[in-house]
């Protein structure tokens, strides 16, 4: 009897503990309220299921909406007949939402509400000036629902607005021009690090930045093995490459790589030694990564580290090396 029971005991458990889980993220949504602007239908149908999808793509609650959405213009429920509904499908919230229009600004606002006690628990709220701009707002409320970001500030590169644009200087990224001034240094292994300056191009095309990137490294003293040899060297390179941002955040880290010509010049004291300058170039590979800041601003930084491997030779001595850098662009 106990070898029956016991099985039988488990699946109510689970069957049970399901239930219970499935009520506790169910959040009841009426609809958008529709304020000081055009009563419109398909507009509170749209923009309820919109947010609805993007609320359930980026958290695991289910949105439930009222049957009759659509048919017609729905003015607002009030807090008690939104309880009773709310109570009647045994969700755990539900949630009030606005959208107004104020002197062509759209503001939309969501509230979200316990239903066992009756408590705001959440709010936030957004702002475009674009009917365009309503699902970009949505998506970014979408991720913030029931989280401590927020929609003004969580935004992915293609989701900045014209209202945006105005208070912080953000560009909207389909396609960008920057051209940047790059400061860093170079490690060359076996020998010191040389400072160095640059330039960079960037062509930013959303889901990759394509870039032409110049840089030198000034003549420096170096020692080899402990010894002063009155030896300067002097390298540069220009590198073709592209760089793979690893989300769409606004700041990410990001990998890097690509093709570079690079050149290397030694330069002798003649107190030191009779041999002549030499000068050697060869293309060569860079692989590395870095982190991205404010990629989706009209100036941003890339903060970059990466191994350079030359496939030439300067007498009979490769000169593999580790770059790292600061590059400030600006939006073209």
């Amino acid at each position: 009897m106990n070898t029956t029971i016991k099985p039988l005991l488990i699946v109510l458990t689970v069957f049970f503990s399901s239930v219970i889980y499935a009520q506790n993220n169910i959040v009841y949504f009426p609809y958008f309220e529709l304020i000081n602007t055009d009563k419109d239908a398909d507009l509170q149908y749209s923009t309820s299921k919109l947010l609805k999808s993007y609320v359930e793509n980026n958290h695991k609650y289910a949105v439930l909406l009222p049957e009759r959405i659509g048919q017609a213009y729905y003015e607002d429920e009030d807090q008690q007949l939104a309880l009773e509904n709310a109570k009647g499908i045994s969700a755990r919230y539900y949630m009030d939402g606005e959208i107004h229009n104020l002197q062509g600004v759209f503001i939309i606002s969501l509230g979200l509400y316990e239903v066992a006690t009756g408590e705001r628990v959440w709010h936030d709220m957004v702002k475009g000036t674009l009917e365009e701009d309503l699902d970009p707002l949505l998506s970014r409320l979408g991720r913030s629902f029931l989280t401590t970001k927020t929609a003004k500030t969580d935004i992915e590169i293609d989701e900045v607005t014209e209202y945006d644009s105005r208070g912080i200087d953000l560009k909207q990224i389909k396609v960008n021009h920057f051209i940047g001034l790059t400061i860093g240094g170079k490690y060359l292994f076996g020998e010191e690090t040389l400072s160095g300056i640059g330039l960079a191009y960037t062509y930013d095309a959303s889901t990759f930045l394509f870039s032409l990137n110049f840089d030198y490294y000034p003549s420096s003293s170096l020692l080899r093995d402990g010894a002063f040899e009155g030896r300067e060297l002097t390298n540069g390179s220009f590198s073709l490459g592209a760089t793979f941002p690893l989300s769409r955040q606004r700041s990410t880290v990001f990998l890097d790589g690509g093709l570079e010509y690079g050149f290397m010049t030694t330069k002798r004291d003649p107190k030191f030694s009779e041999e002549p300058d030499t000068t050697q170039g060869g293309i060569g590979l860079y692989l590395g990564g870095g982190y991205l800041i404010n990629r989706n601003s009209t100036v941003n930084l890339r903060v970059f580290g990466g191994v350079s491997v030359p496939f030439y030779t300067l007498e009979n001595k490769n000169f593999p090396g580790f770059k790292f850098g600061i590059i400030t662009s600006f939006a073209r």
